[in-house]
């Protein structure tokens, strides 16, 4: 498998007191408008637009379906192409405190990695739209798979656009050894499968890496230039036979009264036990793109455990 992608860590300084813990998760409500009012010259009229082809907004958001009916048969809808990895924020008081914000871009946004940098800044301005969220970014970074960060900008400095670094499919196969037989998975914001039209409460390996592949390759076919070559049906059908011990998969509810249902999900631990070697691929991106519903925005995060 071959496909890249670059992490930018944007560390947030908050100027006031944030009472709700799920207040970052928030942003999905605002990113878009703010993206659009940062890059974009009509308004977000793509229709009539002649720079829309190279257009960052424009290529963010149109999700725009191939013409290739084989392709849109075999993908999904495209996903938007990037991934936020957020996390509650401390209890209060938090005026003062700083905040980690991930952002994963897949394939071609990388080269609207500027335009993704501003129009995060913007988000959380004293005049910005982000809710109950009012801070500074003071440091953007990007970080390769070690973990090691190059400084993008620092207090509101100059940005070095050039020391953007790119992650790739084969650099995780390398530089993560995972077993071939168990794996261990920490979902760590919830998780939400659709089934027969209404969410999944129960964490099965099947749906949970079904709908991992068909998010892995729709990215991959409409942000790289290209499909996976992989036997999804062959790789569905085996999945049927990895078991879940040591379950302590959950449903979790983080909406209480006000935010509908979209902050629910499945969430908690779980060992993976069976011929998983040939999911590794899958498992190491999904760590860094999620998987199911609102996962540009934070949903469905989870991490890949070091030591079983």
């Amino acid at each position: 498998m071959e496909f890249v992608f670059a992490r930018l860590i944007f560390t947030l300084r908050l100027d006031r007191d944030c009472p709700d813990p799920y207040s970052l998760f928030g942003i999905r409500n605002f990113f878009k408008d703010v993206f659009r009012n940062a890059v974009c010259q009509r308004q977000g009229q793509c229709e009539t637009c002649r720079e829309k082809d190279c257009c960052s907004y424009h290529h963010a958001f149109s999700q725009a379906i191939s013409n290739d009916r084989l392709a849109v048969k075999r993908h999904q809808k495209p996903s938007l192409p990037f991934v936020f990895d957020l996390a509650p924020v401390p209890d209060q008081p938090n005026e003062g405190d700083e905040v980690e914000i991930g952002m994963n871009l897949a394939g071609s946004a990388i080269t609207y990695a500027r335009d993704y940098i501003t129009a995060v800044c913007q988000l959380f301005r004293q005049d910005g739209p982000a809710g109950t969220v009012r801070g500074t970014v003071i440091k953007v970074e990007s970080e390769t798979c070690s973990g090691f960060r190059n400084s993008i900008m620092q207090n509101g400095g100059t940005a070095s656009y050039d020391a953007i670094s790119t992650i790739s499919a084969r650099d995780l196969a390398e530089t993560r050894t995972l077993d071939q037989n168990r794996v261990r998975l920490t979902v760590t914001t919830p998780i939400r499968l659709m089934g027969d039209g209404k969410p999944v409460r129960d964490f099965a390996f099947s749906s949970f890496v079904r709908a991992l592949m068909r998010r892995i390759s729709s990215l991959a076919y409409y942000y790289y230039g290209g499909g996976l070559d992989y036997d999804y049906g062959w790789l569905s059908s085996i999945s049927t036979s990895i078991v879940i011990s040591e379950n302590d998969f959950r449903w979790t509810r983080w909406d209480e009264d006000r935010r509908g249902e979209w902050l629910s999900g499945i969430t908690g631990s779980g060992t993976c036990e069976g011929m998983l070697v040939d999911f590794h691929p899958f498992l190491l991106l999904g760590e860094y793109f999620h998987v199911g519903k609102g996962s540009p925005y934070g949903l469905g995060r989870y991490r890949i455990e070091k030591n079983l």
